[in-house]
């Protein structure tokens, strides 16, 4: 029997990761076909929310949410089985100021935490910065 996650997103981006999750097929070893299906999104820029409407969600284009996470009601969402965030790093990367939690973008981090405590998806995908763990935030775990 098939699987089909309901995949949502945190600062989505333009939609690369809902681009591959879309195209993905995976057959677990009694052969069933898994997919992913975009359920929600959100991010901040108006312009990204436009390009990830058009060439992911075009016929629901109100499942993207284009605002600020921090103003976000995860209790408002539609449930999903799978959460990706790729939370902007800039304060965390070791290229970056390394302000971590203290800057500008680290208090994001916090956001894709919340969503996984709140939703217990079945798996999720979190962007890996270098510097993260060595930044001045303790790393929470769900």
């Amino acid at each position: 029997m098939g699987r089909r996650y309901r995949l949502g997103e945190l600062y989505c981006g333009p939609g690369g990761i809902a681009l591959a999750a879309q195209n993905v097929r995976i057959f677990n070893p009694k052969g069933d076909e898994w997919s992913i299906d975009h359920s929600w999104s959100t991010d901040n820029d108006q312009d990204t929310c436009n390009t990830y409407s058009s060439n992911i969600c075009s016929s629901n284009s109100e499942t993207v949410y284009c605002d600020d996470v921090r103003q976000l009601e995860l209790k408002t969402l539609p449930k999903i089985d799978a959460l990706a965030f790729g939370f902007p790093c800039n304060d965390f990367s070791v290229v970056g100021e390394h302000e971590g939690i203290d800057g500008s973008y680290g208090p994001l981090y916090s956001y894709g935490v919340e969503a996984l405590n709140h939703f217990k998806p079945d798996w999720f995908l979190a962007e890996n910065v270098g510097g993260l763990r060595s930044a001045n935030v303790r790393i929470m775990e769900t």
